[in-house]
Protein backbone atom coordinates (compact mmCIF):
# COMPACT_ATOMS: atom_id res chain seq x y z
CA UNK A 1 0.00 0.00 0.00
CA UNK A 2 1.13 3.36 -0.79
CA UNK A 3 2.01 5.72 1.92
CA UNK A 4 2.73 9.07 0.13
CA UNK A 5 0.74 12.26 1.85
CA UNK A 6 -2.37 12.76 0.24
CA UNK A 7 -3.12 9.42 -1.33
CA UNK A 8 -5.69 6.97 -0.71
CA UNK A 9 -4.68 3.67 -0.94
CA UNK A 10 -7.11 1.41 -2.59
CA UNK A 11 -6.82 -1.51 -0.20
CA UNK A 12 -4.63 -5.28 -1.56
CA UNK A 13 -8.00 -6.57 -1.30
CA UNK A 14 -9.93 -4.44 -4.17
CA UNK A 15 -7.11 -3.65 -5.98
CA UNK A 16 -6.12 -5.48 -9.18
CA UNK A 17 -9.49 -6.44 -9.69
CA UNK A 18 -8.96 -7.73 -13.49
CA UNK A 19 -11.43 -9.25 -15.83
CA UNK A 20 -11.00 -12.94 -15.11
CA UNK A 21 -11.53 -11.96 -11.23
CA UNK A 22 -14.63 -9.86 -12.35
CA UNK A 23 -16.49 -12.58 -14.07
CA UNK A 24 -15.58 -15.08 -11.07
CA UNK A 25 -17.39 -12.00 -9.34
CA UNK A 26 -19.95 -12.24 -10.75
CA UNK A 27 -20.74 -16.13 -10.81
CA UNK A 28 -19.99 -16.24 -14.66
CA UNK A 29 -16.74 -18.44 -15.91
CA UNK A 30 -14.19 -16.02 -18.00
CA UNK A 31 -14.04 -18.29 -20.92
CA UNK A 32 -17.14 -19.92 -21.70
CA UNK A 33 -19.46 -16.65 -19.90
CA UNK A 34 -21.96 -19.74 -18.67
CA UNK A 35 -22.58 -20.11 -14.75
CA UNK A 36 -20.40 -21.47 -12.23
CA UNK A 37 -20.32 -25.25 -11.53
CA UNK A 38 -20.04 -25.37 -7.76
CA UNK A 39 -17.22 -27.94 -6.38
CA UNK A 40 -15.75 -28.73 -9.98
CA UNK A 41 -12.33 -27.23 -11.49
CA UNK A 42 -11.15 -26.54 -15.02
CA UNK A 43 -8.07 -29.22 -14.45
CA UNK A 44 -10.20 -32.01 -14.70
CA UNK A 45 -12.27 -30.70 -17.95
CA UNK A 46 -12.21 -32.25 -20.52
CA UNK A 47 -12.32 -29.26 -22.49
CA UNK A 48 -9.26 -27.39 -21.06
CA UNK A 49 -6.81 -27.84 -23.89
CA UNK A 50 -3.13 -26.69 -24.43
CA UNK A 51 -2.32 -24.40 -27.27
CA UNK A 52 0.83 -23.00 -28.03
CA UNK A 53 0.54 -18.87 -30.37
CA UNK A 54 3.49 -19.12 -32.74
CA UNK A 55 6.68 -19.40 -30.29
CA UNK A 56 5.13 -18.63 -27.32
CA UNK A 57 5.08 -20.82 -23.95
CA UNK A 58 1.82 -23.22 -24.41
CA UNK A 59 -1.41 -22.04 -22.38
CA UNK A 60 -4.64 -23.37 -21.05
CA UNK A 61 -7.59 -22.49 -22.74
CA UNK A 62 -11.25 -23.88 -23.00
CA UNK A 63 -12.55 -25.64 -26.63
CA UNK A 64 -16.26 -24.30 -25.43
CA UNK A 65 -15.00 -21.10 -25.18
CA UNK A 66 -17.91 -18.20 -26.27
CA UNK A 67 -16.05 -15.96 -28.56
CA UNK A 68 -14.01 -16.90 -31.80
CA UNK A 69 -10.96 -15.39 -30.46
CA UNK A 70 -8.33 -17.05 -28.68
CA UNK A 71 -10.40 -16.56 -25.27
CA UNK A 72 -8.82 -15.99 -21.79
CA UNK A 73 -5.39 -18.11 -20.39
CA UNK A 74 -7.14 -20.79 -17.95
CA UNK A 75 -5.51 -22.38 -14.63
CA UNK A 76 -5.86 -25.84 -13.51
CA UNK A 77 -7.69 -24.60 -10.22
CA UNK A 78 -9.99 -22.15 -11.70
CA UNK A 79 -13.77 -23.06 -10.98
CA UNK A 80 -15.34 -24.63 -13.56
CA UNK A 81 -18.35 -24.13 -15.48
CA UNK A 82 -22.17 -25.78 -15.77
CA UNK A 83 -20.90 -27.72 -18.83
CA UNK A 84 -18.15 -29.32 -16.96
CA UNK A 85 -17.59 -32.88 -18.74
CA UNK A 86 -15.19 -35.29 -16.58
CA UNK A 87 -11.77 -35.95 -18.64
CA UNK A 88 -11.04 -39.42 -19.18
CA UNK A 89 -9.44 -40.94 -15.87
CA UNK A 90 -10.23 -37.70 -13.93
CA UNK A 91 -11.91 -38.26 -10.85
CA UNK A 92 -15.02 -36.21 -11.01
CA UNK A 93 -15.14 -33.57 -7.88
CA UNK A 94 -11.83 -34.25 -6.83
CA UNK A 95 -9.49 -31.57 -6.10
CA UNK A 96 -7.61 -31.30 -9.51
CA UNK A 97 -4.67 -29.12 -8.48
Amino acid sequence: MNQTPGWTAVPDAAAGRGAIRQHFDRGVHPATLRPLAPGLQCGGCAFLTSRQVDDGPPRLKCSRKATRRRGPDLKRNFPACDIYQAAPGTPTGADQR
